[in-house]
């Protein structure tokens, strides 16, 4: 029941919730509630196209972006980048695909995709400070 209450939200609906709640007073609604739809969004997001995630990230992100910031700049073309993207869609094995656990403290760990350096995958922990490459 719960399950078919969430998938009737919106993208727009969820990314509002979070929103909310992340400025709420009350410290529990802040944490719990942030963390609960951001998770819901993110699987969400994973159901979607590289072109609708695209068209997010012009909707909703270059509107909370400066018009002459450098990040505003990386934004405008991720979008375009993904408007152009031929693989618009995860499969079923990327969406259920589970993320590595950190062998130091068991927490999940991020891959990051490399700019000037080789992917890696690093803890969420901050201060377990585990780290290692991708490939």
């Amino acid at each position: 029941m719960e399950q078919e209450r969430d998938e009737k939200l919106r993208v727009t609906d969820l990314i509002e919730a979070q929103r909310i709640l992340s400025n709420s007073q009350q410290r529990f609604e802040r944490v719990v509630g942030t963390l609960f739809f951001a998770g819901i969004l993110k699987e969400r997001l994973a159901l979607l196209t590289d072109k609708q995630v695209g068209q997010l990230v012009s909707d909703v992100v270059s509107n909370q972006l400066g018009l002459l910031d450098p990040e505003m700049t990386i934004c405008e073309h991720a979008a375009q980048r993904l408007f152009r993207s031929s693989g618009g869609d995860f499969t079923a094995e990327d969406i259920e695909r589970e993320q590595p656990s950190c062998p130091k403290c068991g927490s999940e760990v991020i891959h990051n995709f490399g700019i000037d350096e080789p992917d890696f995958f690093e803890c969420i922990v901050l201060h377990c400070g585990h780290r290692e490459p991708a490939y």
